[in-house]
């Protein structure tokens, strides 16, 4: 499950993400997602194209593909 902490900076929220290798999620663009930063659909009631970005962390290599 990804790992979050949002923190202010400079008067900015900033968030930062830990994900495991090969987890996927959809973060947030239309910013009404009521489960902000993830994507909760939100975005297909409101007005505009925006649609979530999707992140995925890509599994790392077994030590014997890195041979």
């Amino acid at each position: 499950m990804a790992i979050h902490e949002t923190e202010e900076r400079n008067g900015k929220l900033r968030t930062v993400m830990k994900l495991e290798p090969g987890e996927r999620v959809a973060l947030c663009r239309c910013m009404q997602s009521k489960s902000f930063p993830f994507c909760d659909g939100t975005h297909k009631t409101v007005e505009g194209n925006t649609g979530p970005v999707i992140v995925e962390a890509l599994a790392t290599p077994s030590e014997a593909e890195r041979d």
